[in-house]
């Protein structure tokens, strides 16, 4: 396995890890407003992604397996492409969470999607972006975090990295 593919792999358990967040913190689907709950030590909370600002240019890549093509932002640096067994993992950086929230909230319908959650997440200070989709014999997830402490992406770093995790719907 090279490092790119573990690095992939780590980015995945870190989705599993902000999707634990958001539903421990009641993620609202994306025509909510907002919810927090939390402990004394430690809260999480959630809001709608922005819906103001200029439109975000995208392109489509190529995605490995039987998918086809996906929706990216234009400015995004690709750095995994990959299919390991049903599961298709795409990896890019550079753009922020909220710019990834933003963008997906028109792409993927556009795209001919469906989105069930669109949230911004917070926890400690942490932030980033959860979205639930399905369509086209799929169901995904995208996640993208403003910080990835303890693991450096290869060719991205640590800051600002999106994994996109699809599953065949069955």
């Amino acid at each position: 396995m090279n490092k790119n593919r573990s690095a992939a792999l780590a980015l995945a358990a870190c989705a599993a890890s902000l999707a634990v967040a958001a539903c421990s913190a009641g993620t609202p689907a994306a025509s909510s407003s907002s919810t927090s709950t939390g402990s004394a030590s430690q809260s999480a909370s959630t809001s709608a992604p922005p819906s103001t600002g200029a439109p975000i240019a995208g392109t489509t890549i190529a995605v490995k397996g039987k998918l086809g093509s996906f929706p990216v932002p234009a400015k995004a640096k690709v750095v995994e492409n990959m299919s390991g067994g049903q599961a298709l993992v795409v990896v890019f950086g550079l753009i922020d969470p909220a710019d990834v929230a933003r963008f997906y909230a028109t792409a993927l319908p556009q795209a001919g999607y469906t989105v069930t959650t669109n949230s911004m997440l917070n926890k400690g200070g942490d932030s980033g972006a959860y979205i639930v989709f399905s369509g086209h014999g799929y169901k995904g997830t995208v996640d993208s975090l403003a910080q990835f402490p303890g693991t450096s992406v290869a060719g991205l770093g640590d800051t600002n990295v999106t994994t996109i995790i699809f599953a065949p719907t069955k």
